[in-house]
């Protein structure tokens, strides 16, 4: 579509882009703080919580939380995600399939979500560097990167006081990226 071609319309799109991926990184940022069972008290958790409620209230009414896992946040994105690309379908007079829109929209959601586990460790590691020992404002890395992490420092001990189990978790992250989500990823592009 020709809309798209001029510098206003990619303005417009990059724009459109930028709030929905915004809208669903705080979203899976609520789902992984959740898991990790971050402290509620801190700040910014309170600040997710009250921009994302609104969003997966009529979701929690039909999928209440359980325990540890927050699905209103991964269904909420889903849905956003999947009304992203039927959008993106209708302003240029392209005709997604429900599939395509499916799985375009979940390995979206997958890719977001493991790159947020991905930056979350990195900076977790330079935050550990730079200001060890415990600090309340850099407390909530350590709690969000703690469920990733534990499975590989049980399997990785430490060596000489060297944690090496954030290089294992980038790597697993990042193969599981290439490997599992790019495959989908192919398939959902045969759909289109």
């Amino acid at each position: 579509m020709e809309t798209f071609s001029s510098p206003v319309g990619q303005g417009g799109l990059f724009l459109f882009q930028f709030l929905i991926g915004l809208v669903i990184f705080v979203l899976m940022l609520r789902f992984l703080m959740r898991v990790a069972h971050v402290d509620w008290r801190n700040p910014i958790v309170h600040f997710v919580a009250k921009v994302t409620n609104p969003l997966c209230a009529p979701v929690n009414k039909v999928l209440p939380s359980r325990g540890r896992w927050d699905w209103a946040a991964i269904v909420t994105a889903l849905m956003i995600q999947g009304l992203f690309v039927w959008v993106i379908g209708l302003l240029t007079e392209r005709d997604f399939g429900v599939a395509a829109i499916v799985l375009a929209s979940t390995t979206e959601i997958m890719n977001q979500l493991l790159d947020m586990m991905f930056w979350l460790i990195i900076i977790q590691v330079i935050l550990s560097w730079v200001s060890p020992g415990y600090n309340p404002n850099t407390e909530i890395f350590n709690q969000l990167t703690r469920p990733i992490l534990t499975p590989f420092q049980r399997l990785i001990p430490p060596i000489s006081g060297l944690d090496l189990s954030p290089i294992a978790a980038i790597v697993s992250i990042k193969l599981f990226q290439i490997v599992v989500v790019g495959s989908i990823v192919q398939v959902a592009q045969g759909l289109l």
